[in-house]
């Protein structure tokens, strides 16, 4: 089982990766400053969620995005754990780079797709054996969250939105979801029935479609909160 394999390949992640890693100079923007993180196995950048950041630039003047650097892998194993925490302190090491070079003028957007979503939701809210979530010093410089497809997506809660009534195949419970629930003024997250990762569904074509079908949405969503 996936969940399985995420559980025994997150124990022996943390010290077989030490996360040194370095940063490319900020640039302080005037508008919103987006970092988004891929699906599994897309090329690396921003993947589909440019259709979100790019309508997003066209609404907001000055806004700029980056993406997260990380495998997005999810094959072989223990590689999926893996891949998510480098994500998670890759795009939490982003948040904290610009916060420190632009301080109170900070508005920041935390996109992701699929994998990416787990690592935009658990950079908020932790999981089982994942890095410390976001502080809470940095919560007034988010100004919207929104993840497609989200595999830890769990049904019923006010953040969701679309017509998915199960849950993702890594859902949320406990200290995490209550976590997380505290953003739900600034986050979305899109899945729709039948979608194999955030619906236990059994169609990939509707997973693939959760951007392109939410993207002008989701950017709305954004420009309202932001």
């Amino acid at each position: 089982m996936l969940r399985s394999t995420v559980l025994l390949g997150l124990a022996a992640m943390a010290a077989a990766h030490p996360l040194i890693q370095v940063q490319d100079a900020v640039t302080c923007v005037s508008g919103l400053y987006m970092i988004a993180a891929r699906g599994s196995e897309e090329d690396p950048g921003e993947g589909p969620l440019s259709q979100v950041t790019t309508a997003v630039k066209a609404l907001v003047p000055g806004s700029a995005s980056i993406a997260v650097d990380y495998p997005a892998a999810i094959y072989e194993d223990g590689t999926y754990p893996v891949s998510v925490f480098e994500g998670i302190t890759d795009a939490i090491s982003k948040v904290k780079d610009y916060v420190t070079a632009c301080g109170s003028s900070s508005r920041i957007v935390l996109l992701g797709f699929s994998q990416g979503g787990n690592v935009m939701t658990d950079a908020l809210a932790g999981g089982v054996l994942k890095p410390t979530p976001l502080s809470e010093d940095y919560r007034k410089y988010i100004r919207a969250v929104v993840s497609f497809g989200d595999p830890t997506f769990t049904a019923g809660q006010s953040f969701d939105v679309g017509n998915a009534t199960k849950n993702g195949i890594f859902s949320r419970g406990g200290d995490s979801l209550t976590k997380l629930q505290t953003y739900s003024s600034v986050l979305r997250m899109f899945c729709m029935v039948h979608d194999t990762v955030c619906a236990t569904g059994d169609s990939l074509t509707v997973h693939s479609a959760e951007v392109p079908t939410f993207a002008a949405a989701a950017a709305a969503f954004i420009v309202s909160v932001a």
